[in-house]
Parts: C-alpha cells; sequence; structure tokens
C-alpha cells in the first residue's frame, strides 16, 4: 500500500512537468466580430478599457 501511495504521488507531480509555461505578456491577436469589425486586443488595451475573454461553443 505504501508503494503504492508513493507511485500514485510521484505520478501526480510529474504531470505538471509537461504543462505549459506562463507567458509574461499577452499575446496580441485581432478577431472579427459577426458584424465584421475588427479588434486587435493591444489596441483595445491602449484606450485603458478592459477586456473579457469569452471561449463558447455550440452544437
Amino acid at each position: 500500500m505504501r508503494k503504492f501511495l508513493s507511485v500514485l504521488i510521484l505520478s501526480v507531480f510529474s504531470m505538471t512537468l509537461g504543462a505549459q509555461t506562463i507567458l509574461d505578456t499577452a499575446v496580441n491577436f485581432s478577431v472579427k466580430d459577426v458584424h465584421g469589425n475588427n479588434f486587435e486586443l493591444f489596441s483595445i488595451l491602449d484606450q485603458n478599457k478592459i477586456v473579457v475573454i469569452d471561449f463558447f461553443s455550440t452544437s
């Protein structure tokens, strides 16, 4: 039982080794809304506006 728990804990902690690293700054990107308007992240942030990004899916 002790060996099993040791292997389990080791495997759980080893999963974090392959995790994606955190970027210091956001990557600039542009998107087009449903009305055809283009939005660029950095241009909105330069206007001191808050940006909320919502990822959703419909099926």
